[in-house]
């Protein structure tokens, strides 16, 4: 299974007070999309919209906010379960 990293690009976006992390996220999953949704699962948090403005999504969603890359040369074993590697718990 591949290995994703996953870097913010753009920190300034106010969809970041919707994620408890900002930091490189390494991830073994099947695809981009699921390196993503796994990222968004382990860092979401809930946040208001502020007055006049959007409501905070998941940046790890935003190719625009977080870029996305496949490892080819990881340190990390590609065999096992979807899950985020980096940074651990």
């Amino acid at each position: 299974m591949p290995i994703w990293e996953l870097s913010p690009t753009d920190q300034k976006s106010d969809h970041w007070r919707a994620s408890n992390y900002r930091g490189r996220v390494v991830v073994r999953a099947a695809s981009e999309d699921k390196a993503r949704d796994l990222a968004t699962s382990k860092f979401h948090v809930a946040s208001r919209r502020v007055p006049d403005g959007d409501t905070p999504l998941s940046p790890w969603r935003q190719s625009d906010l977080v870029a996305c890359k496949r490892l080819n040369d990881s340190a990390y074993n590609e065999t096992g379960p979807e899950e985020v590697l980096e940074p651990k718990s």
